[in-house]
């Protein structure tokens, strides 16, 4: 695998991972928040904010299940060792001066000082370069662009 393209995919993964990390412990201190309130509130005021907090909780919660999700998603993605022919789930590609790797919609990543846009597949971005090759063109936002580079 490019070294480029390793690069990405470890600072992908880590950024996801600390985002992990503060999810987890914005839902522990919602808990918390939760129980305490429990503890000391009666009355309409208490439902509503327990309301609040719970889907707040709810929110987090589904960041959570999200974020694994894609991070199992880079994961598999990054196994693959080949160089692709065409733009495919895994490659990386550059248009202009800005990288586009073709696997989750995180956004931006900053790698050596390139910045690097994590996109789906079915962005639409993604749909137009995918099975597309070195060199060719595609227009995109009324933007004729190249792909310079397929990694």
């Amino acid at each position: 695998m490019n070294e480029f393209k390793a690069k990405v995919y470890q600072t992908a993964i880590s950024q996801l991972k600390e985002k992990e990390a503060l999810l987890a412990t914005e839902r522990k201190n919602i808990i918390e928040s939760i129980l305490e309130d429990e503890k000391s509130s009666a009355g309409d005021k208490y439902e509503t904010g327990r309301e609040t907090m719970t889907q707040d909780l709810n929110t987090i919660e589904g960041q959570i299940k999200q974020g694994k999700a894609d991070l199992e998603e880079l994961y598999r993605l990054h196994t693959i060792k080949d160089t692709p022919s065409t733009v495919q789930e895994g490659a990386l590609v550059k248009l202009g001066a800005d990288w586009f790797l073709i696997a989750v919609s995180i956004g931006l990543v900053k790698v050596e000082d390139a910045k690097v846009f994590l996109m789906s597949r079915n962005s639409p971005l993604g749909e137009l370069l995918m099975g597309k090759k070195k060199n060719e063109q595609v227009n995109f936002r009324g933007k004729t662009q190249v792909i310079e580079e397929l990694v």
